[in-house]
């Protein structure tokens, strides 16, 4: 059951943080430089994070739902006497948390106020794209996405660590008793 258990949250853990990378470093940046150059499919940055909204959304759902499944897999593990790299330090459960913790920002604070915001600017110019970069509105939905955009790495990053220390996992050590002579 251990070695069933360490592999599928293993498995689980690697297709996370490849689902978050490939969000942030392919997804989000080609949409948007298709935008820049004006392309048919993507013809402005309104429908790029139209595009990528939706996705990102969803990825701190899954953020979410991960994150309890392998607290509660690592804590089982721990029970058993099974603790991964960086135990004594609690370093995959603390990874866990920071990313679940970036993931529930973004999810009901942070995405709520950006979709808001990008609404609002959307009524005022008539579309999104099309908003003044000096308006404070746009400043403010600037600030909010930058703060989005820093949680969603610094998530991926702690996702990553928990990962990293998965990758070994080793018996606990009991206190050795000292032999007397």
């Amino acid at each position: 059951m251990n070695r069933v258990l360490k592999s599928s949250a293993l498995v689980i853990t690697a297709l996370w943080v490849g689902v978050l990378f490939c969000l942030g470093f392919i997804v989000a940046p080609y949409l948007f430089i298709l935008a820049a150059k004006n392309s048919p499919s993507v013809p402005n940055t309104g429908v790029a994070a139209d595009l990528i909204g939706p996705l990102l959304y969803s990825s701190d759902v899954i953020s979410l739902v991960v994150g309890a499944g392998l607290v509660a897999a690592l804590f089982y593990l721990r029970r058993r006497g099974e603790v991964p790299l960086g135990g004594r330090l609690f370093l995959s459960e603390i990874g866990v948390g920071i990313a679940a913790v970036c993931a529930a920002v973004n999810y009901w604070w942070l995405a709520p106020q950006l979709k808001g915001l990008q609404g609002q600017l959307a009524d005022r110019y008539g579309a999104f794209h099309k908003a003044d970069k000096a308006d404070p509105l746009f400043v403010q939905f600037n600030g909010l996405h930058q703060t989005s955009t820093t949680l969603f790495m610094i998530g991926l990053a702690a996702a990553l660590v928990c990962l990293v220390c998965m990758t070994q996992f080793r018996a606990r050590q009991t206190n050795p008793q000292v032999a007397t002579a």
